[in-house]
């Protein structure tokens, strides 16, 4: 061969894996033969089930183990209260077209798609999904099961309301063949891969969060209204929902057992999963989860604490913590602490688009929100509120992001009460003879602080921010509200300063409400994000600097190279942190797991968080009980 050719060989080589996503290395099966549960392969002998290696893709998905290859049976005992924690099993149930990774430093993985590719210019996305996928019935899942969902779900406004933000570009799905299918859009999508198949891409609806990106076209049709003249969207919501036992699924279990009302929910395991160990034996290893009902959280713990539980985080309260400690031994099980991606459990926002003009104006001054930071005792908040369990900081990501920067880590969060006053001096916000300050023009100045927070530490929070605030002179009133009316003042503008939890810390360009005003629910300027969602067409223009953070996720959204979007996500981060556009206080609080001592694969090193759908990333499938073989 010519050097004039080889050298043209290396340039498309170059050139193709620029463009393309490889796949994780393919299963390789002892002996050349997979493994399956005992319980699947007696239903094999009794002419029930398919062999093993019938009911697995061409390539299965292989599940390196956390700590050690597993053992097949038992049954994983859950607390569950009730339909509306629905979290409680589709937290373990992660099972999307792509995945986070476990570990959050690492790219999106392959989860049913085994790999993707971009054209040139980012604007069509090809899926190739694994050959030989079968939903939990043995029908073939295809992109058919894709088209489904676009056309009759995602723009059905009878079932959505309103297409994604990230497949507001998409224009046309283009079937490749059963297992390929092209995504073109207007231009280049930088939400595709992350939003649009690592956080929404699962089996819609994923519970009540309403997204999702594929559905058992064969099952559902007869439920659709498009499809059956006599079908009603009331019957459809019904039957494409977790709790019909009747609806197939791809995932490691499917509930097999639920009666509204019954203390009991049943999930067996997928006998067509595709997803295997090391050694080539199909996951899940354990054969059953078994949800059982509790009134509420104190419930929850109950059964945490007498060891009824094998394995869980949800609802497990950190004050209670110390009991659990005093009873593990006896119980047989032991504790984890996962630090949340909250960067902070107690945040405040204060709103530079409130309605008032002398206020807004005011909310508008850096000095005055630095004021506000500086005089809060953020150690003695961890200590009062949080047990000193949390971390006091005001940075708006974590540690574990991709996205930290460590010298923003306590940018304004030292306890200095005398800059504070100072700053509120030089601002003309003056001091009457009842010690508390008023406006240049006489005025007076009262802070309402509003909140529905309800979690560990955040009520204890907001009182005694309110007691720092009003010992500086800013006279500062508390009030709470439930959620809902809390929610709808928020949203509508209608308050000075809102709070709640900073999550969204690991992977905050998902979901960038608490970076800079991205939609309504970004209450240090919901009438800003709310110009930003609409495109101008509602709300308000905000100030040049956070117009600034607005053009940066455009050119976010706009680039699927991951080192540009990189670059530009750590610098929202650093505008949103100088600037104090929410003022962080303590983060890091831990969540408590309480694990068997017999369940195996639980990462002790893990930071929680729910856009990547904690523990799934740990890949609850390979969670399996050491003496379950015995």
């Amino acid at each position: 061969m010519s050097s004039k050719r080889v050298l043209l060989s290396v340039i498309t080589l170059l050139l193709v894996a620029a463009f393309v996503v490889p796949s994780l290395p393919r299963a390789s099966a002892q002996g050349g033969e997979y493994g399956e549960a005992p319980m699947l392969a007696e239903k094999v002998a009794a002419g029930v089930l398919p062999p093993v290696a019938e009911r697995l893709p061409d390539n299965p998905r292989v599940v390196e183990p956390i700590d050690s290859v597993g053992v097949y049976g038992g049954i994983w005992n859950r607390a569950w209260r009730g339909v509306n924690d629905f979290h409680a099993f589709g937290r373990i149930v992660y099972d999307p077209v792509l995945r986070w990774p476990r570990d959050p430093a690492d790219p999106v993985q392959p989860g049913l798609a085994e790999r993707w590719e971009w054209n040139e210019d980012s604007t069509e996305l090809t899926l190739f999904f694994r050959t030989g996928l079968k939903w939990s019935d043995g029908v073939p899942f295809t992109v058919d099961d894709v088209t489904f969902w676009w056309e009759n779900i995602e723009n059905d406004p009878n079932i959505t309301a309103a297409v994604h933000t990230e497949w507001k570009t998409l224009q046309e799905l283009v079937r490749v063949d059963d297992s390929t299918i092209t995504l073109k859009f207007s231009e280049p999508n930088g939400l595709a891969e992350t939003v649009g198949l690592a956080f929404h891409g699962s089996q819609w609806p994923l519970g009540f969060e309403r997204f999702g990106f594929y559905a058992p076209r064969h099952y559902l049709e007869q439920f659709h209204p498009a499809y059956n003249a006599s079908a009603t969207y009331d019957l459809f919501q019904e039957k494409v929902f977790d709790y019909n036992v009747e609806r197939p699924v791809m995932t490691a279990w499917k509930i097999t057992q639920y009666d509204p009302g019954a203390t009991l929910m049943i999930a067996e395991r997928n006998p067509y999963y595709w997803a295997v160990d090391i050694e080539g034996k199909q996951l899940p290893y354990i054969d059953y989860v078994y949800f059982h009902l509790v009134e509420d959280v104190a419930g929850v713990n109950v059964m945490g604490i007498a060891g009824e539980l094998d394995m869980q985080a949800r609802a497990i309260s950190l004050a209670e913590y110390p009991v659990y400690m005093q009873n593990a031994e006896a119980n047989n099980y032991h504790m984890l602490l996962w630090p949340q991606a909250m960067a902070s459990n107690a945040t405040l926002f204060i709103n530079q688009s409130y309605p008032d003009p002398k206020y807004r104006e005011l909310f508008q001054n850096f000095d005055f929100r630095r004021a506000l930071s500086l005089a809060i005792d953020r150690n003695a908040q961890n200590e009062i509120a949080f047990l000193g369990q949390g971390t006091p900081r005001t940075e708006t990501v974590v540690p574990a992001s991709p996205y930290y920067q460590p010298e923003l880590e306590s940018l304004n969060a030292e306890y200095d009460p005398a800059t504070a006053e100072a700053l509120l001096d030089g601002i003309g916000l003056t001091k009457g003879s009842d010690g508390f300050r008023t406006f240049p023009d006489g005025s007076p100045l009262l802070i309402v602080i509003e909140t529905s927070g309800t979690g560990a530490g955040e009520l204890d929070s907001y009182e005694l921010i309110t007691e720092w605030w009003n010992a500086i002179g800013v006279k500062t009133e508390l009030t709470q509200e439930t959620r809902e009316v809390f929610w709808d003042r928020a949203g509508a503008n209608e308050i000075m300063v809102a709070t709640w939890t900073t999550d969204r810390g690991l992977v905050p360009m998902v979901d960038p409400i608490y970076q800079f005003p991205f939609d309504e629910r970004s209450w240090m300027g919901p009438a800003f994000g709310m110009w930003y969602k609409s495109g101008g067409e509602q709300g308000e223009a905000p100030p040049e600097q956070i117009k600034a953070a607005m053009d940066l996720y455009d050119q976010f959204k706009a680039t699927t190279d991951p080192a540009r979007q990189l670059e530009i996500g750590k610098a929202i981060v650093k505008l949103a942190t100088e600037q104090l556009w929410a003022i962080g206080t303590v983060g890091l609080v831990p969540t408590p797991v309480v694990v068997k001592n017999n369940f195996m694969n639980v990462g002790e090193q893990h930071t929680a968080d729910w856009i990547i759908m904690t523990p799934g990333t740990q890949d609850p499938a390979h969670y399996y009980f050491s003496d379950a073989g015995q």
